[in-house]
């Protein structure tokens, strides 16, 4: 074997750039939104979602590039669900699971 020449090296600048929104799934926020309805407010039949919670929803741990939550909240945001402060001061999601035959998001018709 010979020594490599400089063109047998990829160069670094053809390398795939890897960025937090390849750490986020589109399926999952619509699988959520396809499941549960925004509420405004707590009520008797609703699920509460707080950073935790949705973390583990999404599996959205931590990495090198940031928080993939953030990219998930601003999205669930902009299809209704957006986090509320509940009596003890933590931000959480109110909603409810959709009913059989409810209409689901309109973002995916």
């Amino acid at each position: 074997m010979g020594r490599k020449k400089k063109d047998d090296f990829m160069d670094n600048d053809d390398q795939a750039v890897v960025t937090l929104d390849d750490f986020v799934i589109e399926s999952k926020i619509e699988a959520f939104c396809r499941t549960y309805k925004p509420l405004n407010a707590w009520t008797e039949d609703c699920d509460v979602f707080n950073d935790s919670k949705l973390r583990t929803y999404f599996k959205a741990v931590v990495c090198p590039y940031g928080d993939p939550l953030v990219l998930y909240l601003q999205e669930l945001a902009l299809r209704g669900f957006s986090m509320k402060n509940d009596e003890s001061g933590e931000p959480v999601i109110y909603c409810r699971m959709r009913r059989t035959g409810e209409e689901g998001d309109k973002f995916f018709r």
